[in-house]
């Protein structure tokens, strides 16, 4: 019976809107996919999630990707927390999961400056019972480590968890240790396929 829900933070209970964010700095398309692509959309992006270069580290390492944007990558990484946003059904969400008796527990990469935003801003925080956030334990999804970390820390039973996640890499590397996972693309279908898991919601 599963008695533990796992949530990912990011395109599943808040949007990371940094396309959105860079345009309503007035940059045009090409700047933005340029500053995209040296960032947010690059192998190194995992670095900010890691949560061990400074803001001037990751600066330097997304520079190197693009020097053309060099000022607009320093203005993106200064203003990160502008990047992200709750979703208006994630507090309720999480409320009821509570409300019907299950754990839910956090399990993101996600950034140490958007995480703090998000503990006082966005409202589903309150109701969740922990978690582990990929800055906290310098590892990132889907390193064993992290998944690891969040079992040992609440002594969570896989085979008795579902995580949801957006990415299906993230998925995969949870598999391994018995989890129930379900991949996030709509929250209507997501919520139908927890139901159909025998989870009330």
């Amino acid at each position: 019976m599963i008695n533990t829900i796992i949530l990912d933070i990011g395109q599943v209970l808040g949007d990371f809107c940094w396309d959105g964010f860079l345009r309503n700095c007035g940059y045009d398309e090409e700047i933005i996919q340029k500053v995209g692509l040296a960032t947010v959309l690059s192998n190194d992006w995992a670095e900010e999630d890691r949560g061990v270069l400074s803001n001037e580290e990751l600066v330097q390492l997304f520079t190197k990707n693009d020097p053309s944007v060099e000022k607009e990558i320093r203005s993106f990484i200064e203003n990160i927390t502008n990047t992200v946003k709750e979703y208006e059904y994630s507090a309720d969400f999480v409320k009821r999961l509570k409300e019907y008796g299950y754990k839910v527990y956090l399990l993101s990469n996600y950034g140490k400056r958007n995480f703090e935003y998000a503990k006082e801003h966005f409202k589903f925080i309150q109701y969740v019972d922990g978690g582990v956030i990929s800055y906290q334990v310098k590892h990132v999804k889907p390193e064993p480590e992290i998944y690891e970390a969040l079992i040992q820390k609440y002594n969570i039973i896989p085979s008795e968890a579902v995580y949801l996640d957006d990415s299906s890499v993230n998925l995969e590397g949870a598999k391994p240790y018995g989890f129930y996972t379900i991949q996030v693309t709509d929250f209507e279908e997501a919520v139908e396929e927890l139901r159909d898991l025998g989870i009330r919601v």
